[in-house]
């Protein structure tokens, strides 16, 4: 008996509903990873999520006909496994050991890798359950798929505005629990099953789900790597006691009671000091994803409680300071170390910017009793924002500017397929904090350092070549660098005007009776002997700096907006390195790409490419392969190449990453929906297919070489200007893009092809895994601007492929 949904409607919704929850998932599966291992890896692992959608393309290849006949029972056994496969590969994951995350050898790396391979194509089942069940949807027949097509990307398009304020809600576990009792719900009202199997499923499916919700602590207990704040708290007789954590979008920040540190035994005593009495106030630690630190001093209101922390590294910008009761801006607040240093010294005004939502909302409500003497201070302005992007807004200048060792591991929360960029750190990033300093004003840049020296060498160049451009004559003059005496942590301060004689004595007599750091450059300073920050300031001028970057083995050019990736030291040749030195060093982001490759064409050809040749496909020559399947790559690879490219682009623009993912990928998605369900009316208007490709590459033009230079001078607008200014950029974009797919798959439909459907599903869901990897590839090699242009021949190509309608039932 056929069991095809009696109405458009019906279908529309299981499409609208189930990509909702397929974007959530993505989204929650990022954070989850991201919680266990580096944000790198969930690049990683998320990219191959991705197989599973072209999984289901080879899975519907063989059993279209049979479950299209059986569509209920089809359809509620595929959600059933989706909320069993879900929430089995997440107590999986949680409690799954955990590989060394940092590893300096190319093969315990690659080793590592291949260790969280398992995890990746776990992930990828229910991705592939979904993919069938939006595969199916798209190939019944008799019905509109451009209408089905643009329900699923609207439903994708809510998926981008709904799960973010789901997670500050109430967190990623029980969001993952909701999504999969959505997709079951759903299934069961919009697709009721007749059959026992499918029922079953569906009782055992709510067991899962009730399971996890009743054992929620036992489920999502989630096992730490050894060594790290959280399995410290887990073993007996360390004096660590875990005690809270909060998930934003952007990460999961955790509390934890600490026992008083030990400087003798402490990897960076110059973080803490060696001051008796100020060690026993260091009573919890706040974490981000378990990796990313800082301490949470207690504070009783009184300044002399403080006495010590003028020893830590944290103050060198007020030790060198000649202004009396500064005004500070902090970027990353943390558990407030920077807050308390400015306090210490008397500041009359501090402006503290936390990205996190979860960390202010720990400071302001969570732990108020705790934080409160300092968070309540009527000096202290609690901000919760993107540091660049608010000072980019204001026009205040501030006597010290401090960011201590703010990190950015990841991509957007969506754009996982993104690496390691940080945009606080590029050329852009260093103008804009000059111009925000006052003329007697010092900036303390403090980094982790690498050995042999590159982050902060990076930092260097780039700060040197900012001063330049601010009118330094010598740049030397405003530098001054601290160096850890015997583990990698770096200070750099800099100063709008030269330092003077004075400043630069009292930071060289207080760094001098440290036990902890010294004087590695300053402008009087002569070093016993000579190290990196030394040498590069003692060239003379810009040819012989730029002289100095090209001989250093290591790529610390300075990092702009357009290839923001500040923790890429590498280049592609570092692959196959000459000099031990480089052999000694893991060429991350070169090497995870040729892995992922490798990885992703052997899983392809074992799960797509191989069954689809074993299999076959219906035997009729009218249907031109190779231009169909050109057609599907090509539209998988630019839609990708432009959504992160534009993710990009705008996320500092509208001052957070969550917006960013919000109204920019929202928008593109509703776009794309909205294109996608007046394709046919749309294509006429333009006067045939191929004139989309041209109008669409006419718009990327437009926008990369006109608008998109504007952006900067835009940033002072309100947020909802700026928001429907971002939307107005967009919507045009996606509107086009969600022409293409759609129009092909009505014209299969409409020469008798929808046989081959799913084998197009299968192909788009191929090139899908792998534009992260080419993506990533794109912006390392040649930025950001490059990847949004290079949308432009991919759709050019896809328009000149799309064959043209058989004549007898062309309109």
């Amino acid at each position: 008996m056929n069991e095809t949904p009696t109405s458009l409607r019906r279908a529309c919704a299981l499409a609208f509903g189930t990509a909702w929850v397929v974007l959530s998932l993505q989204i929650l599966v990022c954070r989850i990873v991201s919680a266990k291992l580096l944000n790198n890896y969930a690049f990683l692992i998320i990219s191959l999520t991705m197989l599973g959608f072209a999984f289901s393309g080879v899975v519907l290849s063989r059993w279209l006909s049979r479950w299209m006949a059986e569509f209920n029972q089809t359809i509620t056994s595929w959600s059933a496994l989706f909320v069993i496969s879900t929430l089995g590969a997440a107590w999986l994951f949680y409690h799954a050991p955990v590989v060394v995350q940092i590893v300096p050898s190319r093969s315990g790396f690659a080793g590592n890798f291949l260790a969280t391979l398992p995890f990746a194509l776990m992930w990828a089942i229910p991705f592939a359950c979904s993919g069938i069940i939006l595969g199916l949807l798209l190939a019944l027949p008799g019905l509109a798929s451009r209408r089905i097509y643009g329900a699923d990307l609207l439903g994708s398009a809510w998926g981008a505005l709904s799960i973010l304020p789901a997670i500050s809600w109430a967190g990623v576990e029980w969001c993952l629990i909701a999504i999969c009792l959505l997709q079951l719900g759903m299934a069961l009202f919009l697709a009721a099953p007749r059959s026992r199997l499918s029922r079953a499923l569906a009782v055992l499916a709510m067991l899962v789900a009730g399971g996890a919700s009743l054992g929620f602590g036992p489920w999502f207990d989630m096992r730490q790597s050894e060594g790290t704040v959280l399995n410290l708290a887990r073993t007996p007789g360390t004096g660590y006691v875990f005690e809270h954590a909060a998930w934003d979008p952007i990460a999961r920040i955790e509390v934890t009671r600490i026992p008083p540190p030990d400087p003798a035994r402490l990897g960076f005593p110059l973080l803490v000091g060696d001051n008796p009495a100020f060690l026993t106030k260091f009573k919890r630690i706040v974490t981000q994803n378990n990796f990313a630190f800082t301490y949470a001093v207690e504070y009783d209101g009184q300044r002399e409680s403080l006495a010590g922390i003028d020893d830590t590294i944290y103050a060198a910008a007020y030790q060198a300071s000649s202004v009396p009761n500064p005004k500070a801006a902090i970027i990353g607040v943390g558990g407030g170390f920077d807050v308390l240093t400015a306090l210490y010294f008397k500041a009359s005004e501090i402006t503290a910017v936390e990205i996190n939502s979860a960390t202010v909302k720990i400071l302001k409500e969570t732990y108020r009793d705790y934080f409160g003497p300092w968070v309540k201070d009527p000096r202290v302005n609690l901000v919760t924002a993107e540091g660049r992007q608010y000072l980019a807004r204001s026009d205040r200048r501030f006597d010290v500017i401090q960011l201590s060792g703010v990190d950015s591991y990841s991509g957007t929360p969506g754009a996982a397929h993104v690496f390691s960029e940080s945009y606080l750190y590029t050329a852009e990033a260093l103008d804009m904090y000059l111009q925000r300093l006052t003329d007697q004003g010092i900036l303390n840049l403090m980094r982790l350092e690498h050995n042999p020296p590159r982050e902060m060498l990076r930092a260097l160049t780039t700060t040197v070549a900012a001063l330049r451009r601010a009118g330094a004559t010598r740049p030397a003059d405003h530098l001054i660098l601290l160096t850890a005496k015997k583990e990698n942590f770096t200070a750099m301060l800099v100063k709008k005007t030269p330092f003077t004689a004075a400043e630069e004595a009292r930071v060289t007599a207080w760094a001098s009776t440290n036990h902890f750091f010294k004087l590695a450059a300053a402008p009087r300073f002569k070093p016993e002997a000579m190290n990196f920050y030394h040498g590069f300031l003692s060239e003379i001028d810009e040819a012989h700096e730029q002289a100095w970057m090209t001989l250093s083995p290591f790529n610390i050019e300075p990092a702009t907006d357009n290839q923001p990736f500040f923790f890429h030291f590498s280049y592609w040749n570092h692959l196959w390195p000459r000099t031990p030195l480089l052999r000694t060093q893991v060429p991350v982001m070169e090497f995870s790409l040729v892995i992922l490759a490798v990885v992703i064409g052997l899983a392809v050809l074992a799960t797509v490419w191989l069954p689809l040749r074993l299999a076959g496909l219906p035997a009729d020559p009218s249907f031109n392969r190779l231009r169909h399947g050109a057609f599907f790559a090509g539209t998988a690879l630019g839609y990708l190449a432009i959504e992160v490219a534009l993710l990009q682009k705008f996320g500092l623009f509208l001052g957070h990453p969550n917006y960013a993912l919000s109204v920019v990928l929202a928008t593109l998605l509703l776009a794309t929906g909205c294109g996608a369900l007046a394709s046919a009316r749309l294509v006429r208007s333009l006067r045939g297919f191929q004139s989309v490709s041209y109008c669409l590459s006419f718009l990327i033009l437009i926008g990369q070489f006109f608008v998109l230079p504007l952006l900067p001078s835009w940033v002072g607008l309100s947020f909802a200007t700026r928001c429907l200014l971002v939307a107005a950029l967009v919507f045009p974009l996606g509107v086009l893009m969600g022409i293409f797919v759609a129009t092909a798959l009505e014209r299969m439909k409409a020469n008798g092809h929808a046989a081959f459907i799913p084998w197009v599903w299968g192909v788009n869901g191929i090139f899908s895994v792998l534009a992260p990897v080419l993506s990533v590839a794109v912006s390392i090699t040649w930025g950001i601007n490059a990847l949004l242009l290079s949308a432009i021949p991919l759709y050019l190509v896809v328009g000149a492929c799309l064959p043209a309608p058989v004549p007898s039932q062309s309109k």
